[in-house]
């Protein structure tokens, strides 16, 4: 098992030096200095079209740049009564809040009106058919998919033809299911348009070692696609840490209430924590300039708080600079310090006196005969 895993991890890992693109996710731009930021509203709209508009409009509201839904069909895409969640039978529970094809059109065009993209998890092949006759621009998919390579391989060949970005979120699996996952894209020659989400299915994972955020900078390396965050703590810790790390997509859960009865409120951001999720992000993205430079509020802090060179005693004029005379002092408005150190002293030190100095005097070039 170990040596197929490494001969898959081999296959696919990413050259380094090669840059990796941005993709378009309608007006968006995955893998740009901005991180994408999803509120995940699954089926917390309870099977409400008028309650998935309120979820809608209160995500873009606090910021929030995608809404995303799932698109299930129960009957298809499991065995009924197989599966009990911490809210009841799944089946019943997709049967109950599912939304019809139409009913995902109108939340295409509400959510198009608005202004906050629509994006959609489909949970089997003939889902990704309904998808894509619908016009979505991108697709998202879930960790239990993950090994769902047939799905995969449908939503690859599409990818290749239209370009559309694909998200995988990877929680639950092992590194070579999703080497495997990956291969599939890169075989149809879709692998360009592929990004991963590290992810923990955990609801929600109370143990932060769980997050595992070192995974995102080791699935960019390895498989050379853009990597975001697919988080399911309770708050947004993980996800400030995620874009700090390098991650260009953010996904949490979101509802109104905690309180109202469903599988996933209860894990989901309510709107005000969405809010600070969106502005602490915002922030981050800009404080990770890379720039060295001396800011103007900098530059205030550092006349007064640098060192300049300062005669110890009265020095007369023509007498020899040297560090029996010279210290270094607040405030750096002179001659600076390094000029009493090995490195510059060469250029100070040994040179004559233009004047009479007084003790105490913070020296300026002119001080220094030519």
């Amino acid at each position: 098992m170990a040596n197929s895993r490494n001969k898959n991890e081999n296959k696919v890992r990413f050259d380094l030096n090669k840059k990796m693109k941005t993709l378009n996710f309608g007006k968006l731009i995955i893998g740009g200095p901005q991180t994408i930021i999803i509120a995940e509203i699954a089926d917390s709209h309870n099977g409400s079209v008028e309650e998935a508009k309120k979820l809608v409009l209160a995500a873009k509201e606090a910021g929030a740049d995608v809404a995303k839904f799932q698109i299930h069909l129960p009957d298809i895409e499991m065995v009924a009564g197989k599966v009990q969640m911490w809210d009841g039978d799944l089946y019943e529970i997709l049967k109950r809040n599912l939304f019809t094809s139409e009913q995902h059109k109108e939340m295409m065009k509400y959510c198009e009106e608005i202004g906050i993209e629509y994006l959609c998890t489909p949970f089997c092949p003939t889902a990704v058919d309904v998808l894509e006759d619908l016009g979505v621009k991108a697709f998202k998919t879930g960790s239990g998919e993950i090994t769902n390579l047939p799905h995969h391989r449908k939503l690859a060949k599409i990818s290749a033809k239209t370009g559309k970005p694909v998200i995988v979120s990877t929680g639950m699996c092992t590194w070579e299911e999703i080497a495997d996952t990956v291969k599939v894209y890169e075989e149809e020659g879709a692998k360009e348009n592929l990004i991963l989400t590290n992810c923990t299915s955990e609801y929600p994972p109370n143990d932060y070692s769980h997050a595992n955020l070192g995974l995102i900078k080791k699935l960019e390396t390895d498989f050379g696609v853009i990597v975001g965050q697919s988080d399911h703590t309770m708050d947004n810790y993980t996800s400030y840490a995620a874009v700090a790390l390098g991650a260009k997509i953010i996904e949490k859960h979101f509802t109104l209430s905690r309180q109202q009865k469903g599988p996933d409120h209860f894990i989901s951001l309510e709107p005000a924590m969405l809010k600070d999720l969106v502005d602490g992000i915002r922030k981050i993205e800009v404080a990770l300039a890379d720039k060295k430079s001396i800011s103007k509020e900098e530059q205030t802090v550092r006349d007064w708080a640098f060192h300049s060179v300062v005669s110890i005693n009265e020095i007369k004029k023509g007498e020899i600079f040297s560090i029996d005379n010279l210290i270094p002092k607040r405030p750096g408005s002179g001659i600076p310090a390094k000029f009493l150190d090995q490195l510059y002293a060469d250029e100070l030190i040994g040179k004559k006196a233009a004047r009479d100095l007084p003790a105490n005097t913070i020296l300026s070039w002119e001080d220094v005969a030519k």
